[in-house]
C-alpha cells in the first residue's frame, strides 16, 4: 500500500477515528520539548490572524483538496 493510499483509507474514516489516528501519528514524532514552544508560537499566530481577518480557516473539502495539490 501506498503512502496516497494509506491517505485516502485514512481520510475515509470517521472524523473521531481519524483525529484518533492523527494523534497517534503526532505521539509518534520524535519532537524536541522546545519545537513545542514554537508550534504554539506558530498556532497562536495564525489563530491571530483569523480574528484580524488576514486569513481564514479551511472547511475539510478545502483542505483535503489542497493536500491532493501536493
Amino acid at each position: 500500500m501506498t503512502s496516497k493510499q494509506l491517505l485516502q483509507s485514512v481520510l475515509e474514516m470517521p472524523p473521531a477515528e481519524r483525529a484518533e489516528m492523527a494523534s497517534a501519528l503526532i505521539d509518534s514524532l520524535d519532537v524536541d520539548p522546545e519545537d513545542d514552544f514554537t508550534l504554539m508560537d506558530e498556532a497562536l499566530r495564525r489563530d491571530r490572524a483569523v480574528e484580524e481577518g488576514q486569513a481564514r480557516y479551511l472547511d475539510e473539502a478545502e483542505f483535503t483538496r489542497g493536500i491532493r495539490r501536493k
